[in-house]
């Protein structure tokens, strides 16, 4: 049979108080210590994850404010370079009509003058044919004067 006595339990009371002592002391307050120790660093780390995610979050918001002052400033390059490419057009509009009215005036004065060139090289070679014409006719008479009134004549019915 099992005997109990006083001695034993007193002993077993005290070894059981020395042992929680002792783990208390050896084992829990460590283990507290590291456990406030890794939970110190666990919230760090949160912390600073949560400071790089906000970092991150103000550069995104930067970069998308910067993007959207890019492409106002790009569309705001192409209606000036649309405007600079229409005035230049019409300064090279401007300019071809000027130089194509210059030319057909230089035609038209080209033609005039060669008008005139004809118009006198047929007169002279009309009166060198009237003179022909009357020295065959009028035989031996040879005067300028004749030669004069009848080229007179002719131009006169010609130019009616």
């Amino acid at each position: 049979m099992i005997q109990i006595s006083f001695w034993s339990i007193l002993f077993t009371v005290v070894n059981l108080l020395i042992l929680f002592i002792a783990f208390r002391i050896f084992f829990f307050k460590p283990l507290a210590n590291i456990i406030a120790q890794r939970q110190k660093e666990a919230d760090e780390l949160y912390e600073e994850a949560l400071s790089r995610q906000n970092d991150a979050e103000e550069l995104k918001n930067s970069y998308e404010q910067k993007l959207i002052g890019a492409e106002s400033e790009r569309k705001q390059i192409l209606a000036e370079a649309r405007k600079h490419a229409d005035g230049e057009y019409q300064n090279i509009l401007a300019d071809a009509k000027s130089e194509a009215s210059q030319i057909h005036k230089d035609a038209v004065a080209a033609a005039e003058h060669e008008k005139k060139e004809i118009i006198g090289s047929a007169r002279k070679e009309i009166a060198q044919l009237i003179v022909d014409a009357t020295t065959k006719v009028v035989g031996s008479k040879n005067s300028a004067e004749v030669d004069s009134d009848l080229y007179e004549q002719f131009l006169g019915k010609a130019g009616e």
